[in-house]
């Protein structure tokens, strides 16, 4: 068991800036497609709970994986689709 204490990773962590540097490529990406990103909507609303899974969804397809059974993500889906638009 490791017994060091959990430290939060700073500004500097290679592997933070690998992810910031993903995420902003995706975005680029879905603007470019015309999509909207999760920022464009106030946190909370359904259109912004829509766009982040969406946005989850690139973000696995970036990664190389596929949609499965090992998320939750069709059920989150399926929530979203019964919210008024």
């Amino acid at each position: 068991m490791n017994n060091e204490p959990f430290q939060q990773p700073g500004d500097e962590d290679p592997l933070r800036a690998e992810a910031r540097s993903l995420a902003a490529s995706i975005e680029a990406i879905r603007r470019a497609c015309g999509k909207r990103n999760p920022r464009d909507f106030a946190v909370g609303t359904p259109q912004w709970e829509a766009t982040c899974i969406e946005f989850a969804r690139d973000l696995r397809w970036a990664l190389g994986m596929g949609d499965d059974d090992s998320t939750d993500v069709p059920a989150i889906e399926r929530q979203v689709r019964r919210l008024p638009r």
